[in-house]
């Protein structure tokens, strides 16, 4: 069944705000991963190191998934179906080379979790 058209000025502000928590999310990890606490017992240590490690990689790919979904919203808005003009970039079902910031998409990289 296909979906029913949406409204490109919505599809383009939700576009928005992802593309807000992209950057926020990949902040997230590096603060996390700039405040490892010593805890004294190694074993404990290692289990919190491991959780923080594992935090910073969730933030990271809410970061990629946030630039990827925000880039297909786009696309969508630019659908002849969504009442929004269609634009010359590129086919309808183009997945984004690159970040906002022109860093090459993580999954282009090789992967989420290098």
């Amino acid at each position: 069944m296909p979906s029913s058209p949406q409204d490109p000025a919505r599809l383009l502000a939700m576009a928005a705000e992802l593309e807000q928590l992209g950057p926020a999310a990949r902040e997230g990890a590096e603060e996390v991963l700039g405040h490892f606490p010593e805890i004294g017992d190694r074993e404990t240590q290692v289990v919190l190191d491991a959780a923080l490690e594992q935090f910073a990689d969730t933030l990271r790919a809410v970061d990629a998934a946030a630039i990827e979904i925000a880039a297909r919203l786009r696309i969508a808005a630019r659908q002849p179906g969504a009442g929004g003009p269609r634009t010359s970039a590129g086919p309808p079902d183009a997945t984004p080379r690159t970040t906002p910031d022109a860093t090459p998409h993580p999954t282009r990289r090789g992967g989420l979790f290098r």
